[in-house]
């Protein structure tokens, strides 16, 4: 009897550390997913799912196409993978973020498009930066037939624009013609191969694109001369603005393409004109 019981130790101690080692060899999963397949065109800063750490916030676009009206979206979001947090930093969460219900609301298939802030509180002026590393990010849509889809993606936050400055400290003295831009881009071993800017603005004059009051934009690529094919460049760069531009809130979209890679980073900077 003795010996059964020192065989069935032995026996469980095995399996104990077999179930350890393969446990340690498995790949991190996420919550399940469900219909995930509903969700199309997905971005999380962009389609690649990176986010420079200067974002203020994370754009989210998707299109769904659902089998029932979609009556709730929130979004979850916890550490999954990160290094380092420094000072000035957090290791950022999000907890049952509703999107409101009018981006969607008695929509069977809608097309969501929304930013999440990392600070709420202050947020064209955050009080911290979530640090550098790998998140996951949980959306989940629940339907008026009492059932629910959910997706689960890895967000890629990672350090790329260096010493960032629009205009000063993010404002724009009223009369002026310039946006003085400059900061160091981080392209590790790869080079840079495009720099384009786009500048978002209420319109505040008759016969244009958009009607009075719409958000509108004007693009423009920047001279080759300043990064093409250099690694890590410093840019510094004085950005036309309209003639005229009145006081107001504005965003500096910058997308850099560098080579090897399909899709731009980009990085959203709101600014003010006062």
């Amino acid at each position: 009897m003795k010996n059964t019981f020192n065989i069935l130790l032995l026996f469980l101690a095995s399996f104990f550390i077999i179930s350890c080692n393969d446990d340690d060899n498995l790949p991190e999963t996420f919550d399940e997913n469900i219909n995930s397949e509903r969700f199309k065109d997905l971005e999380l800063g962009n389609s690649s799912f990176v986010l420079p750490q200067s974002n203020v916030d994370i754009h989210i676009e998707f299109d769904y196409s659902g089998t029932s009206k979609v009556t709730k979206i929130y979004f979850d979001a916890e550490p999954l993978r990160i290094n380092t947090v420094k000072t000035g930093e957090v290791a950022w969460q999000l907890k049952n973020h509703l999107v409101p219900v009018d981006h969607y609301q008695g929509q069977l298939n809608p097309h969501i498009h929304y930013h999440v802030y990392f600070d709420e509180e202050n947020k064209y002026n955050p009080s911290f930066k979530p640090a550098e590393g790998i998140y996951k990010f949980i959306i989940t849509v629940e339907h008026e037939d009492g059932t629910k889809s959910r997706t689960t993606k890895q967000l890629h936050i990672i350090q790329k624009f260096k010493n960032l400055e629009v205009g000063n400290n993010k404002v724009v003295a009223l009369g002026k013609d310039e946006l003085h831009t400059e900061f160091e881009y981080v392209s590790g071993v790869n080079t840079v191969t495009e720099i384009k800017y786009e500048l978002w603005y209420k319109e505040w004059r008759q016969g244009q694109n958009v009607a009075i009051g719409k958000w509108d934009k004007i693009v423009s690529v920047l001279p080759k001369n300043l990064y093409e094919g250099i690694k890590n460049p410093d840019i510094h760069y004085h950005f036309d603005l309209i003639q005229g531009s009145p006081v107001g809130e504005y965003w500096l979209n910058i997308y850099v393409t560098e080579s090897g890679e399909s899709e731009a980073v980009k990085l959203s900077v709101p600014f003010e004109i006062k």
